[in-house]
């Protein structure tokens, strides 16, 4: 358990409160559900990265050229990325270079060529947040895989992937100097409602 002491305490109390909040109410909206073949021998491995689009700089590439390579030790099955997919401003359409020079040309290890999990991050919505939803990527690189809100079934676990950026009242209440691009979202008490029933 002392790997516990890593994660910010604010993660892991937004987590506990979506288990809670899925719990209480007993079933949750109908999410899109993808099915993630088990290996043979019925087990599943994977990689987790988050808050990494950075055009190779900030060490992206020696962090994804050590994913190839425990990736390829591990025989990963797919990657899930947590969001904050492209810095400082998400993309700014389906035709942003930051597609490539941030995703497809960092993450170029054999082993990494699996498909990627992804959901959205509070600089993502500061860009346009239709492309990085649109099935548009993923015909530039078919690993690309981002929704909002998802499950994705690997037969001995299931992974619920939501979206939390909407959840937080600062980014609506206080965006400062930023602009987020809140299609799909407004209005938000719809859209929570509609995630948490």
């Amino acid at each position: 358990m002392a790997y516990l002491k890593y994660i910010p305490i604010n993660f892991i109390l937004h987590v506990f409160y979506l288990i809670f909040v899925f719990s209480a109410h007993g079933s949750t909206a109908e999410l899109k559900r993808l099915l993630q073949p088990a290996k043979p021998d019925g087990t599943v491995s994977f990689l987790v990265i988050g808050d990494w689009g950075r055009g190779g700089s900030y060490n992206q590439s020696t962090v994804a050229f050590q994913m190839g390579e425990v990736g390829e030790k591990l025989n990963i099955d797919f990657v899930i990325s947590t969001g904050d997919n492209f810095y400082d401003n998400g993309l700014l359409g389906l035709d942003d270079p930051a597609f490539q020079d941030s995703f497809t040309n960092i993450y170029n290890a054999s082993s990494l060529q699996k498909p990627w999990y992804t959901v959205l991050g509070n600089h993502d919505y500061r860009g346009d947040v239709e492309a990085q939803l649109s099935p548009m990527l993923r015909a530039l690189d078919n690993r690309w895989v981002c929704m909002r809100s998802f499950v994705v079934n690997a037969e001995i676990v299931e992974f619920l992937f939501i979206d939390t950026t909407p959840f937080v009242d600062k980014y609506f209440v206080q965006p400062n100097k930023h602009v987020y691009d809140w299609r799909g979202v407004l209005p938000r008490q719809r859209y929570l409602n509609n995630l948490l029933k």
